[in-house]
């Protein structure tokens, strides 16, 4: 597989987590380069990572890419849902406190002065309310849920976006699975 990405997006790790669990080689294009940027844009018009190329197809999301891994080389040693509606549930309250975090961090980096007002402050609120949520819901099984939660703590911590202790019982969840292989040789790195 073909993935185009950074070393330190969160999408792009939760696959290349899922891709070393499955035994899936990955030729990874770094995206942080003039160049890797110039071969994204030539493959996806979204200019958005993850992008793969599996069997000849372009894939844009982390959660299109996971699935169709999956597809392809079943589940190995990953947890298979129970209730595959309450997992995508989980994945897709985990992304939106990442979009949440990820708005703040831009501002923040461009230069926009959010500290303090109520935007900053509602999408804080709306992180604290994802993680405490999620808090009583993902378990610390190596599913999909897991993997993009601590994907998710841990770019947070690496970019100093969101103290993660605020994120409750998730801490420990991020430090069960620190050790882990496909998480240890993955962590975002600068």
């Amino acid at each position: 597989m073909k993935l185009y990405g950074t070393t330190t997006s969160p999408f792009v790790r939760r696959v290349r987590i899922v891709a070393a669990e499955l035994g899936v080689a990955v030729d990874r294009i770094d995206t942080a380069t003039e160049a890797g940027q110039a071969a994204l844009r030539e493959i996806s018009p979204i200019r958005k990572v993850p992008v793969a190329v599996l069997d000849g197809a372009t894939i844009f999301d982390s959660r299109e890419i996971i699935a169709a891994l999956i597809a392809k080389h079943g589940w190995g040693p990953l947890a298979r849902p129970a209730d595959p509606i309450a997992d995508a549930n989980l994945v897709n309250a985990c992304d939106a406190a990442l979009d949440s975090v990820i708005q703040l961090f831009y501002l923040r980096r461009d230069g926009v002065a959010i500290e303090g007002n109520v935007f900053e402050q509602r999408q804080l609120d709306r992180v604290d309310a994802i993680f405490g949520w999620l808090g009583t819901r993902v378990v610390c099984e190596l599913g999909l849920a897991a993997i993009s939660t601590v994907c998710a703590l841990d770019w947070m911590a690496f970019r100093k976006a969101y103290p993660i202790e605020r994120a409750g019982t998730l801490v420990a969840l991020r430090e069960a699975f620190a050790g882990r292989a496909s998480f240890a040789d993955t962590a975002p790195r600068a």
